[in-house]
Parts: C-alpha cells; structure tokens; sequence
C-alpha cells in the first residue's frame, strides 16, 4: 500500500498532505467508498476498523518525529472536542500510540458552530469559517512543552478550506513550527473525459452521473481494506 501525497498552499506557503486513497464526492454519485466513508464517521464496523488499520500500517511513512503533536479537525456542529471519542478521535488515539505522537485534540476550538459546508462553493466555505478556528490557548499552556510540530488529521479533503482555517489558527501562536496533513482521503474534482462505472453509478460521455447498478451486497473487513490499499473502488 502506498501512501499519496500531495501538497495543500496557504499563504504562499505549501504544506505537506498526506492521504490512503481517492475520493469522488457525492455530487457525482454514490460509490462503495462514499458508503463506506459515510459508516466510518458513524463508527460502524467493518469500516471503523478497516480505515485505521489501513492507516496505521502506513503511518510510518509519514515523515514525522517522535512527539509531534495530532489534532484533528471539527465538526460543523462542534465548538470543542466532545466527551465521547468520534471515529476521528479514534483515529487519533490510535496514530498516537502507535507512532509516539501527542494526541491533543483540545488545542483547537471554534468560535461557534458552523452550516454543513460540504455543498457549498469555496468562497462560501472560506467565508463560513473565516476566523472560526483558534488554538486553546490556556489548554497548550498546561502541556509539559509546546508542540515542535503538528499533523492535522480529518477524514475527507475537498476544497481545503477547513484545513487552511486550521493552519491559520496554528499559525498565529506557532508562527515557525512545522504542519503536515492527514486524511483518509482526498476528494478527485477532475471531470473526467471518458466513460466511467463504479458500483453504483456510471458517466457516459456528455451526460450526468446516473444509476447504473443496483449496491452491492456488504463487504468484509479484508475486502474493505483490499479496496482501500490499491484505490479501487
């Protein structure tokens, strides 16, 4: 299984982005991996499990030093990070312990709740979260030293703009430290220009994204990993 990478600009800055597969948004039909991304965040096996297995067994690959510190990225109806652990935080936990990271999930904070920004356009997203997200300032301050560098850890990547809201936020008290990027996957906005068929859906050349299978019966645990390791959904 190979680990992608890419790069996420901000400020004339680029950080390192590092995810498992690819992602085709909702918008252009619904997949086995829109399903099964859906049942992750829901913390539903056989996808909680598959996703961070498959995780784990690259996060070595991600160039990080022992210490670095994880936080993960909010929800939209999320101002801190809930007393029940989400799949996110699960996730976290567990790169965490594997790797010897920090997982401080508290350090960031939002002023309030946002709308769901997944159907809007990217200049309503960056207005939607435009100066939402800060560092708890008074929670870094009880940690044993200040974290030397950070991975910001979230399920989908579409336009970037969370992320960039984050470092943002990062970026104001931690000026000079380091940030890389993790996510489970990275949304694939390209139009494409032939034929394509997945599970559930199909694009014929100059037509929309339609019905073209009925789904397909559940997946185990190995299959889902299988699909997630050689990105064939």
């Amino acid at each position: 299984m190979a680990l992608h990478q890419t790069w996420l600009s901000y400020n004339n800055d680029r950080y390192p982005h590092y995810y498992l597969c690819h992602y085709l948004p909702r918008s252009a039909g619904r997949d086995t991996l829109s399903h099964s991304l859906l049942k992750f965040k829901q913390s539903r096996q056989p996808d909680l499990e598959g996703w961070i297995d498959c995780a784990l067994e690259i996060g070595s690959d991600i160039p990080l030093p022992p210490g670095a510190t994880l936080v993960r990225a909010l929800h939209h109806n999320e101002t801190a990070i809930p007393d029940s652990p989400t799949a996110l935080d699960l996730l976290g936990q567990r790169l965490a312990a594997r790797w010897q990271y920090q997982y401080h999930p508290r350090l960031l904070q939002k002023a309030r709740t946002t709308r769901p920004v997944k159907s809007f356009a990217k200049p309503q997203r960056e207005e939607e979260l435009q100066g939402i997200y800060s560092v708890n300032l008074a929670y870094a301050a009880s940690l044993p030293q200040n974290p030397t560098h950070w991975l910001v850890i979230d399920d989908i990547l579409t336009s970037g703009t969370t992320i960039r809201a984050i470092i943002q936020a990062i970026r104001h008290p931690y000026p000079d430290a380091p940030i890389s990027v993790f996510t489970l996957t990275r949304a694939d906005t390209t139009t494409p220009t032939l034929s394509l068929k997945g599970q559930n859906y199909q694009l014929e050349q100059g037509q929309d994204w339609v019905l073209s299978e009925p789904p397909l019966p559940y997946y185990s645990l190995s299959r889902l990993k299988i699909m997630i390791q050689t990105d064939t959904f």
